[in-house]
């Protein structure tokens, strides 16, 4: 029986799930009451052999289906729409490859389409999948079912290709393409503030497996997203009082998780090669102190690289941010980042904090306001088999302590005293607290630990103020002849913009000043850090990761399959002359390494040799330093206030080197007087007398 078409057109239907989790469909599909029972086949014979059957196309279009879900508090409503299904070549055969064709529209909002082919008897088959425009909203309830959160906007896509089979051992997937959800925004349930949400969280290389199970993602690029963190007057955290059902709290006598054996993989391994942020927003506020703290972090971007659940896998992370208007932030550093508390290596800075802000801590913990000051922070944490290592640096400039505080946890010590012994001839307090722990201690407290080496410090200092008064002598403080500048960069730092305004405000006061910029830079450091930047750059594009000009590439993982093989092709290619990678291993291994050390060091030597060879000359460095020094002027300009022609840009100069930034110096000046011109005369009138020229 050959048949050419048979098509179906305008079918509707309605899939409801009650309270209770059950589907309409269970219950019109059980047998009627009373229905006969199916006669039992009877085997076949030759005389007797099925028909064979060939359909040329089935299509089925128009399709409607109203699917409502009451199992949230508030039914979640899909209307499929404008659906259709058409599979070609059918027969009796259920092995052989059906070409299909099917897709449908959301009246919510979102567009799925799918093309490939399916083999019926094998359970297989190979499509090309395709979802545009999905809105989230309507998915809300679901959201809100688990969380006091309402989710507002949201549009998911993919594009992918989809490989399925069903083996003995089980499904067997394989995903391949990437995704997109763009502008999510969830907000908390009683007082409408945002909470979470993004611009865009994307990735156009994305692999999904299942039997064996992996996701890995090539790149992962997050755009704007923004969070919070807010602690009650009961202490208690916005990101647990907005679950419905919190889980109980883990006794103190609880077993600890054991980590994973080394090199022993995850149950779903996950790896992310590189996490790319860009102008992230953070928002803190601890609401149990009086008066009440908050402080944002804003502008936060840059790279984390190896994120992985192998427990060998270390990420490596380059971050940077401000806080507030004119503070910075920035991380650095690596962590296992599934198993941090395992392993964990990060430098945490920041920079220009206005101490002001801390009134509610000074006053909790040590009884006084602060009026003024700047703080600037090192953190340091290095966590080993759960044993914590660390060291903070504080800065503490122009502290000015307010009045007083009635703080049942505030220390009794004399704390102007401290300050006073603490703080060099320009008014700069340099303070390093090592800390040390164990987190398997019920009653670790990183706070906790840091606030007892400040007490101990200060205690040292009251009760033997001379030996400190000696130890603290001959301390600088930060001055406003130079602006200083990163490595192999011509963007002004956040403290650095606040300089320039305050300068340019200060010269307003006084018109008759000019400033003079000496634009710097530093042979070494510059042209390692320039060199570091295009081998990086040279290294993500041979990776076939989009790298806009000017954009900070991130660190190298000389771990990742890829990044290895783009140094490969590389060093070849840079390095023929001298026989390319396979004269470097030979190298290597000639020098008594193991292969197992070889294998460790091979990346990371021809990343090292790569860097070198770029070439960078005295002229490049000067041309940087002249874009130093006119975004000096340009910022004076803008931020200051300063009319254009009262600043200029001297003649370059080369810094010595060992600094850990580059001082570009500022010069004060008079401006030149020059002769005003002539006045015009202007006749008076015929009965008057001319009078002489203005001079």
């Amino acid at each position: 029986l050959d048949i050419e078409a048979v098509e179906l057109s305008g079918i509707q239907s309605r899939v409801t799930v009650n309270k209770n989790k059950s589907l309409n469909w269970t219950d019109i599909l059980k047998p009627a009451a009373g229905a006969p029972q199916a006669a039992p086949g009877k085997p076949e014979t030759r005389s007797d052999a099925p028909l064979k059957v060939k359909l040329a196309r089935l299509a089925v279009d128009g399709i409607e289906i109203g699917i409502v879900d009451h199992t949230p508090g508030k039914p979640v409503s899909l209307d499929v729409v404008k659906g259709f299904v058409t599979l070609k070549d059918l027969s009796l055969d259920m092995d052989k490859a059906v070409p299909l064709e099917a897709g449908f529209s959301l009246r919510q909002g979102g567009r799925f389409n799918a093309s490939g082919s399916v083999v019926p008897g094998q359970g297989s088959g190979r499509l090309d999948l395709r979802l545009a425009g999905l809105s989230l909203k309507p998915f809300a309830p679901y959201v809100n079912q688990v969380a006091r959160l309402n989710m507002h906007s949201g549009e998911a896509s993919t594009r992918a290709k989809l490989v399925f089979s069903t083996p003995a051992s089980g499904l067997r997937l394989d995903y391949r393409g990437g995704f997109a959800v763009d502008d999510l925004a969830i907000t908390e349930e009683e007082t409408g503030e945002a909470f979470l949400g993004w611009q865009k969280l994307s990735s156009s290389r994305l692999h999904f497996r299942l039997n064996p199970d992996r996701l890995s993602i090539t790149e992962l690029v997050a755009q704007n997203p923004f969070g919070k963190v807010i602690i009650f007057e009961d202490k208690t955290v916005n990101l647990t009082r907005i679950m419905r059902s919190p889980e109980a709290k883990p006794s103190a006598q609880a077993p600890r998780p054991q980590a994973a054996p080394s090199g022993q993989q995850a149950s779903f391994p996950l790896s992310i090669e590189r996490l790319r942020i860009v102008g992230a927003n953070a928002e803190f506020a601890d609401l149990s102190l009086t008066p009440q703290f908050g402080t944002r972090m804003h502008d936060l971007s840059g790279v984390v690289t190896g994120l992985s659940t192998n427990p060998s896998a270390k990420a490596l992370v380059e971050l940077d941010g401000k806080v507030d208007d004119f503070g910075s932030a920035r991380v650095r550093g690596s962590i296992q980042p599934f198993q941090a508390t395992e392993f964990t290596d990060l430098r945490l800075s920041f920079r220009n904090l206005e101490m002001a802000n801390l009134t509610p801590y000074s006053g909790k913990f040590a009884g006084r306001r602060i009026d003024s000051g700047k703080l600037s922070v090192d953190l340091e944490y290095k966590i080993k088999q759960r044993q914590l290592a660390g060291e903070n640096k504080f800065i503490v400039n122009k502290l000015k302590l307010g009045e007083r505080v009635d703080s049942p946890d505030a220390m009794s010590l004399p704390l102007d005293l401290a300050i006073a012994l603490l703080e060099d001839s320009n008014g700069v307090i340099d303070l390093d607290l090592p800390v040390s722990g164990s987190l398997d201690d019920p009653q670790f407290s990183y706070g906790k630990i840091v606030w007892k080496a400040v007490v101990n410090v200060l205690t040292k200092l009251v009760t033997a103020p001379f030996r400190a008064l000696g130890n603290l002598l001959g301390i600088s403080a930060e001055k406003l002849e130079a602006v200083e500048f990163d490595f192999g960069s011509k963007s002004l730092l956040p403290p650095e913009q606040e300089k320039l305004k305050d300068i340019g405000q200060a010269m307003a006061k006084r018109p008759a000043l000019t400033l003079t910029v000496m634009p710097a830079y530093e042979i070494k450091g510059d042209t390692r850090a320039i060199r570091e930047f295009w081998i990086r750059r040279d290294v993500a594009n041979g990776m076939g990761l989009a790298i806009v000009p000017d954009q900070e590439p991130g660190p190298v993982d000389v771990g990742s399959p890829n990044a290895q093989k783009a140094l490969e092709d590389l060093y070849d290619a840079r390095f023929d002359k001298q026989g390319g990678v396979k004269a470097l291993k030979a190298e290597l291994d000639k020098n008594k390494a193991s292969a197992k050390e070889a294998g460790k060091s091979l990346h990371a030597e021809m990343l090292e040799r790569l860097t070198l060879q770029i070439p960078v000359t005295e002229d490049e460095l000067r041309r940087l330093a002249q874009a130093r020094g006119e975004a000096v002027k340009q910022a004076l300009v803008k931020l200051g206030g300063v009319a254009a022609d009262r600043v200029s840009v001297g003649e370059r100069v080369k810094n010595e080197e060992g600094g850990k930034l580059v001082a570009c110096k500022l010069s004060l000046g008079a401006a030149r007087k020059t002769a005003a011109a002539p006045a015009v005369a202007i006749p008076a009138a015929p009965s008057a007398p001319v009078p002489a020229p203005a001079p």
